[in-house]
């Protein structure tokens, strides 16, 4: 009856702790996920151990002890996982919750899957914006088109585009080494593409390869930030500064930040929606 009051205990507080700040419902759901398996493992795990160590100092023989040992903790937790099932109803509501966890999960990995499939691999030589077809695209659109091409090249890309009503009129991306990127065209020239073409935005974007749903910009990236400024003028005030990372999931985040160093989200791609 204590195991039992004791799940009960630990189920409630799960319903109790705040979620996180800019998570998606994948990330909500694996940080739901990792405590239920938590709190599974130690009420078969804590049991199991204790048996194992009970068996290995009660049985003859270094063999004996060592196959008594193992078997405990073989097998008894998966008799432990039915018992505690069958016994003990905050038990089994972990367990059930994660089997419906789980297969939302899987549907988002789906769908995160048949966004990727609907860009075709850029080809060996083939200009990264010719490959994601960068051209005309509105916002969404574009950082959807970088989010999987960054993804797919695992080098850091360089990507600058010139934004008119919400859509790209000029684009320009270059691919870099793991680690560094830079423009693929002179950005002393940006203040006269801006002029030229109308321009009422410039949105530099690249990559950084932190799949842990969360990034921040180097020293570099906002020294960087600062240069172009300077070197746009009086239309600096037009630039935006964005780096993109993933989750797990593959799932996109766009950071926004500036030439003092200061950052926040701007745009999460969630699954679920």
């Amino acid at each position: 009856m204590q195991i039992g009051n004791t799940m009960a205990s630990m189920l409630n507080r799960d319903r109790l702790d705040p979620e996180p700040l800019h998570v998606t419902r994948y990330e909500t759901l694996r940080t739901e996920l990792g405590r239920l398996k938590m709190r599974q493992a130690i009420a078969v795990m804590a049991p199991a151990v204790a048996t194992a160590l009970l068996a290995s100092q009660t049985t003859n023989g270094g063999g004996a002890r060592l196959v008594a040992a193992l078997g405990s903790l073989i097998i008894l937790p998966v008799i432990l996982h039915r018992v505690w099932r069958l016994t003990f109803p905050a038990y089994r509501t972990w367990s059930d919750r994660s089997l419906i966890i789980r297969a939302e999960i899987a549907g988002l990995q789906e769908r995160i899957t048949a966004v990727f499939d609907k860009y075709r691999e850029r080809q060996k030589g083939e200009r990264f914006k010719q490959a994601y077809d960068l051209m005309g695209r509105s916002v969404r659109d574009l950082e959807e088109a970088l989010s999987i091409g960054m993804f797919r090249e695992r080098h850091e890309v360089f990507v600058t585009a010139f934004m008119r009503r919400g859509l790209a009129v000029r684009v320009t991306a270059s691919i870099g080494s793991p680690f560094r990127c830079s423009a693929a065209d002179n950005p002393a020239r940006w203040k006269k593409h801006v002029e030229r073409l109308g321009c009422d935005e410039i949105r530099q974007y690249h990559n950084h390869p932190d799949h842990n749903g969360s990034t921040r910009p180097s020293p570099t990236d906002v020294q960087t930030s600062g240069s172009l400024k300077l070197l746009l003028g009086p239309h600096g005030a037009k630039l935006r500064s964005l780096i993109i990372c993933w989750n797990r999931l593959h799932e996109w985040k766009v950071v926004e930040y500036d030439e003092s160093g200061r950052h926040s989200f701007n745009y999460e791609f969630d699954a679920a929606v």
